[in-house]
């Protein structure tokens, strides 16, 4: 039995059989395209954000004037700031001023409260002009070369890579401590790079920014500007005539326009350069121009050329230049130069010149030679100040509070270094050496012991003479034969007899090392005589006056070839040093004016030499000079014996004056033995006030010091004072 099937049905089935493989196809490869599609979008995303940090990290995406910009809105900001840091200053300046003026109208200032007003309201007129002309001062840049913008855009790269190196390690660092970060923050990194295969930045020039847009950083409008601020930029020079700011800035320099001002706050050397050639002008010279301008550690540096006059006419205008140049009295020095007659070396102080100050040296006893070179000090220009003193005759001149002593203890401290030489102390006010007496080969403080200490000094000069060689010049120096110093302080106060007899010395000491170091607080023609020029070969001037500065130097013109220190201050007091211990010098290699400063020696070090040089033992003359023999040595006078007798019974450093008075009780029970009924402070002060004087009355330089290394500070006396007090006897 055939059954009939229903074509319609039939015709679908076979249809719906003979399709059902390729609808199933169809699915995946849609799929598939679109996946594919997405990655090359994904891509080209990932290629442009590439593109684009490259872009920005070799900073193409700034152009030239921005940058250009940039440089000049640095240039802008530093002018602003110097301005407000002035605006600033005054606004300080003046409160500090009305707080002291309120404190004076209740009657509450002290003097040195009164002289800081004074200072202050000058300070205040000072920084309100300076003010007042940095407000005239237009901005004025200096456009950039193209070697500085793309030195400005190699930083920027440098900067850049920096950060996407950082960048780059955080993320590495963060991924490997935080795998769930890393992975949210590549699906985000994923989808940016998808979102812009469609939308690819524009690698191009940005948009200047609008704070870059102010007219003062715009490009020059005339070709002629543009040369002249980028020739400013280089360091060359502008012809006359093609710009005007260049011109503007010849004509400051040459001193036609502006007036002087105050160099003490000034950092810029073209700037100092002009403060410097507005006051020569101003005070009538003729100044060609000032160049060589150097900042130094204590102020300024510079060469004044003229063109018409003498050195000497700006020499005389010293003391205005001060004023106009706001620095203290004899801050302007001036060093006209024998090379070049037209020029002047200007020094501008405006700081202190020698801060720091080196340490004095230390000489241990034995250490030195006389016929070596010592230091006294650094000069301005930083170099040491060499002297060689053998054979030399030594002229010191300076007012009271000049630093006098200060140098004579430099000397004395290094002659008595020396394992050849010895120093005589004659001194008629009976100060002498000081903390170094003791040191002294011979002392004479009374008019009496001068012309005896005079008397032998020439018969030891002319002793060394009359057995010299006639094939030797000079008298040879040695351990065993020492050249001699004769120290004369306070020569006006020696007797015309002694200053003859001093001269006499200085004629005929030369050759026989036997010299003259003379100090004074002048040197007119009646203190020195006409002996000056030809006899000191170191000559020594401190604050002293101007009177004195020709003579000693030996010249009428002295002062306008720059030797003055006549315009040194003086101290006033050890609360003050001012000037002290500056001096200019004239020495064999030392001819130029410069000033210098001796290193100091204070008198706690100096005593301690002192000890340690005669612990190690001093020279002493030869027999030769001595006329054959040294002369015998005078007993010891009865109380110093009894102080060697207690000292050789007891086995100390040092004897309190309870032990040295049982000592001198056995010697001379008499003398020594009138307080015994008194309580142990009374007998202590009574003994010690008889032994300092019969020390006195022997003229013996020892006395009794607090003995700090035992117990309770007692005053005693120690071995090494006595064995230096006994060495000139028996």
């Amino acid at each position: 039995m055939r059954t009939e099937t229903d074509p319609t049905t039939a015709t679908g089935a076979t249809a719906e059989a003979a399709g059902a493989e390729p609808a199933t196809e169809a699915v995946p490869n849609r799929a598939a395209r679109w996946a594919g599609s997405q990655a090359r979008r994904t891509g080209d995303g990932a290629r442009y954000l590439g593109a684009w940090l490259g872009h920005w990290a070799s900073t193409a995406d700034q152009s030239g004037d921005e940058i250009r910009r940039r440089i000049v809105a640095g240039q802008l900001e530093a002018h602003n700031e110097r301005r407000t840091d002035a605006e600033d200053a005054l606004t300080a300046e003046i409160k500090k001023i009305v707080r002291l003026e309120e404190e004076a109208s209740d009657g509450g200032l002290t003097q040195a409260q009164r002289g800081d007003l004074t200072f202050r309201r000058e300070a205040a007129r000072r920084l309100e002009k300076s003010l007042n002309e940095m407000r005239k001062d237009r901005f004025r840049p200096v456009q950039p070369t193209e070697r500085q913008i793309a030195r400005a855009r190699s930083l920027g790269r440098l900067r850049r890579g920096a950060a996407l190196l950082g960048a780059a390690t955080a993320t590495g660092i963060l991924a490997f401590h935080q795998p769930f970060a890393a992975l949210l923050g590549l699906l985000a990194v994923t989808g940016l790079a998808w979102w812009t295969g469609t939308h690819p930045p524009r690698l191009t020039h940005r948009p200047i920014p609008e704070d870059l847009l102010l007219p003062e950083l715009a490009q020059p409008s005339s070709k002629s500007d543009a040369k002249d601020q980028a020739s400013e930029a280089e360091g060359t020079e502008v012809p006359p005539g093609e710009a005007s700011d260049a011109k503007e800035k010849r004509e400051l320099f040459r001193g036609d326009t502006g007036k002087p001002f105050p160099l003490r706050e000034v950092t810029d050397p073209a700037l100092a350069a002009a403060g410097i050639l507005r006051a020569l002008v101003a005070e009538g010279l003729a100044v060609g121009s000032v160049t060589g301008v150097t900042a130094e550690r204590w102020g300024w540096r510079a060469e004044a050329r003229l063109t018409k006059g003498k050195p000497a006419d700006l020499v005389a205008k010293l003391a205005n230049l001060d004023v106009l140049l706001g620095v203290r009295q004899g801050g302007v020095m001036a060093q006209p130069q024998k090379s070049a007659a037209a020029t002047v070396v200007l020094r501008i102080v405006t700081s202190d010149a020698f801060d720091p100050m080196p340490t004095h040296p230390a000489y241990p006893p034995r250490s030195n030679s006389i016929k070596n070179p010592m230091v006294l000090g650094p000069s301005m220009d930083a170099t040491p100040t060499e002297l060689t003193l053998a054979g030399q005759n030594i002229l010191l001149i300076a007012s009271p509070g000049g630093g006098k002593s200060a140098v004579i203890r430099s000397l004395v401290d290094y002659i008595t270094s020396c394992t050849d030489a010895i120093a005589w102390d004659i001194d008629p006010t009976g100060r002498g050496f000081g903390p170094l007496r003791r040191l002294a080969a011979r002392k004479a403080y009374t008019p009496e012991d001068i012309d005896d200490a005079l008397d032998d000094a020439i018969a030891y000069a002319k002793a060394r003479a009359q057995v010299m060689d006639d094939d030797v010049d000079n008298w040879q120096v040695s351990d065993e034969s020492p050249a001699g110093f004769v120290f004369v302080d306070e020569h006006p106060q020696l007797t015309p007899k002694q200053k003859t007899k001093v001269i006499d010395l200085m004629r005929i000491g030369r050759k026989a090392r036997f010299t003259v170091v003379l100090a004074s607080q002048d040197a007119t023609a009646d203190v020195v005589g006409d002996a000056v020029a030809d006899v000191f070969g170191i000559r020594i001037m401190l604050p002293c006056r101007k009177a004195d500065v020709p003579l000693v130097v030996g010249s009428d013109t002295a002062i306008s070839e720059g030797w003055m220190p006549h315009r040194l201050t003086p101290s006033p007091g050890d609360w003050d040093l001012a000037d002290a211990g500056c001096f200019y010098i004239i020495a064999p290699g030392l001819s130029d004016p410069i000033l210098r400063k001796a290193t100091f020696l204070d008198a706690v070090g100096a005593k301690q030499r002192a000890v340690e040089r005669l612990a190690a033992g001093l020279p002493a003359l030869d027999p030769v000079t001595t006329g054959g023999s040294t002369g015998p040595r005078p007993e010891a006078p009865a109380v110093l014996a009894a102080l060697r007798d207690a000292f050789a019974s007891e086995d100390a450093e040092c004897l309190t004056l309870a032990q040295l008075h049982t000592h001198l009780v056995r010697a001379d029970p008499q003398r020594w033995g009138r307080w015994d009924n008194r309580t142990e402070q009374d007998r202590l002060r009574e003994v010690g006030k008889a032994l300092s004087a019969e020390l006195r009355r022997a003229d013996i330089d020892l006395s009794t010091v607090r003995l700090d290394e035992l117990d309770g500070g007692p005053r005693g006396i120690r071995r090494d004072d006595l064995h230096a007090a006994l060495r000139h006897y028996t």
